[in-house]
């Protein structure tokens, strides 16, 4: 039986593909962060961690729920806006349509005509 061995990469593997200056690669090794987390994250930062995690996903929440409110008030006022509009325009034909001459109008096909004499006025004595 054969003994395992490590294999060489090839050459087209170990070479990158981009050449040059990476931001990312500046920056990892300007930080040294692999001298900080050697043996793992220190417990004396875990407090420090887990409350900025805890107000980042409160950050989070609190925006998409205004974001949620924004548009639902959005979506009122257009139905607001068109509701006014609607309430306006039937005012407006109501108010046309209950005047005289075109109450007038509408029942002169039921046979009924406008009177031509004033109306009394009836007083009962006691």
């Amino acid at each position: 039986m054969a003994a395992n061995t490590f294999k060489a990469p090839a050459v087209s593997e170990t070479v990158s593909e981009k050449s040059g200056p990476n931001i990312f690669t500046w920056l990892e090794g300007s930080i040294k962060l692999e001298t900080l987390f050697r043996e793992g994250i220190p417990a004396r930062h875990l407090p420090k961690l887990a409350f900025s995690f805890f107000l980042c996903l409160l950050y989070i929440g609190i925006s998409h729920q205004s974001n949620r409110t924004i548009m639902k008030l959005n979506k009122a006022k257009v139905l607001l806006e068109d509701l006014r509009v609607n309430y306006t325009t039937q005012k407006a034909e109501l108010m046309y349509q209950s005047k005289q001459s075109e109450v007038a109008k509408s029942v002169q096909s039921l046979g009924l005509k406008e009177s031509a004499v004033p109306p009394q006025k009836i007083n009962i004595e006691e």
